[in-house]
């Protein structure tokens, strides 16, 4: 039944922390996607995490499945940091929010919004965006590629052209 599925391709992103891993050079540092890792390579529970995680145990009243569109508190403060607190579109109740399992299941939350319910087909994203942000779009909508250009990059390259005249 599965003879003829081929593997997909490896993520280039993910792939850095193989190339991280087989570096056998002390003293390097991560900077890749990922989690926070100490100098010995362990990835520690910080504090805040302990103090957050303590203070759910302490407070936690239900072990009930939260509703489709998570904690209602979460998204209400969400709103206020992107909307501002009393914003029109907080008040009159033009503005979603739904909490999702990380980036990626957001973005397939709202491809999948967009392609079943507006006439929005395509979807263009830059060629440093278009590794598993572009798979996971691609599942509900065209994915168009448009080339990104680091602008940090370019002012360094300008800036050492002109010093040498």
């Amino acid at each position: 039944m599965f003879e003829n599925i081929t593997a997909a391709p490896a993520d280039p992103i993910l792939g850095l922390a193989d190339l991280f891993r087989a570096d056998e050079r002390p003293g390097k540092i991560n900077l890749g996607i990922g989690v926070y890792k100490d100098e010995t390579g362990k990835t520690p529970v910080l504090t805040s995490v302990k103090k957050a995680e303590q203070y759910l145990l302490e407070n936690e009243t239900t072990k009930n499945y939260l509703g489709i569109d998570g904690i209602p508190e979460f998204g209400r403060c969400t709103q206020e940091l992107l909307f501002g607190k009393g914003s029109a579109l907080i008040n009159d109740k033009r503005a979603r929010t739904a909490q999702t399992p990380g980036g990626t299941g957001a973005l397939r939350v709202a491809a999948d919004f967009l392609a079943k319910n507006t006439s929005v087909k395509r979807v263009w994203v830059s060629t440093s965006t278009k590794t598993q942000a572009g798979r996971t779009i691609r599942a509900s909508l065209t994915l168009q590629v448009w080339k990104f250009v680091n602008t940090l990059i370019m002012m360094r390259k300008i800036t050492l052209l002109t010093s040498m005249h």
